[in-house]
């Protein structure tokens, strides 16, 4: 997702939009990476890492400013949407777009954030029975589409801090920041 050029960190958690695919694994449908081969785990914050081509350790924080890693959210669904579609593999079912928690190392950009940590806040979904296999991510899903694929009525085309009111990542997530082992990128 082009979300611009790093203009400053972020100080608190954000709120923003991405779209992800849905995969079916054994253990049920998955989120993952539209450009990634990482699934994102149930109940888990993932954790970006840096995919330097040279296979070198990153000599910056995850993400940095002069590198693409981290975890993408544009500031307006709009910008995330063009992400529902692509070139998909076999074991895709479908692509949603949803609300993201950034956190951890977070940087602003022209039309978003890069971040360090991330977890799905809302999800909108187009079928019922895979927002049924998607509910352990979070709460809602919603299978309630309209207009543009998976844009929900109710979608606010800004953003505002996860820190606000009813919005902020669970303080589980925030806890274990540190202690999971989940390491992802995109």
């Amino acid at each position: 997702m082009e979300i611009g050029t790093s203009v400053c960190e972020a100080s608190e958690p954000v709120r923003g939009w991405r779209a992800w695919v849905v995969t079916e694994t054994a253990a049920g449908f998955r989120l993952g990476s539209v450009l990634h081969d990482v699934l994102w785990h149930v109940g888990e914050p993932a954790l970006a890492d840096c995919r330097n081509p040279d296979g070198k350790a990153p000599l910056h924080p995850v993400p940095g400013r002069e590198c693409d890693c981290g975890f993408y959210a544009a500031r307006d669904p709009a910008d995330a949407l063009s992400y529902l579609v692509g070139r998909d593999e076999p074991s895709t079912v479908c692509r949603v777009l949803g609300e993201v928690a950034l956190w951890g190392h977070v940087l602003e950009t022209e039309y978003g954030w890069r971040g360090s940590h991330a977890y799905p806040l809302r999800l909108y979904v187009p079928d019922a029975t895979v927002a049924a296999g998607l509910a352990g991510y979070c709460t809602p899903v919603s299978s309630r589409v309209w207009g543009n694929p998976a844009i929900p009525r109710s979608a606010s085309a800004t953003s505002t801090s996860a820190a606000s009111a009813g919005s902020s990542p669970s303080s589980w997530s925030v806890a274990r920041t540190r202690s999971s082992s989940a390491a992802a990128s995109g």
